[in-house]
């Protein structure tokens, strides 16, 4: 995976002076919380959730399958995950 750019040192300077002076660009306080909402899809295991104006799409599945006869106690667990790369250019698709 790429690393993540560092910020610039004009962008670091703006990132202190801001925690400094307890500013947010959204306007928020430095400790507020944004709105959450949270919403269950149509389907089983669908979840939306909203961060202010963040959005999370969540989708989880499941499947038992028979194991093969010779390993009948034998089983396999499988944990999969897609990252969109507009969370960060970090996140490529399909890896």
């Amino acid at each position: 995976m790429p690393r993540e750019a560092e910020p610039s040192n004009n962008e670091r300077a703006f990132i202190l002076e801001a925690l400094q002076q307890d500013i947010r660009l959204d306007g928020r306080a430095l400790e507020s919380f944004r709105d959450i909402q949270l919403s269950f899809g149509d389907e089983y295991g669908v979840a939306d959730v909203r961060l202010g104006k963040t959005r999370v799409l969540a989708r989880i599945a499941a499947s038992l399958t028979a194991p093969f006869p010779d390993r009948k106690f034998d089983g396999i667990f499988t944990i999969t995950t897609e990252l969109s790369p507009m969370a960060s250019p970090a996140f490529e698709v399909g890896r």
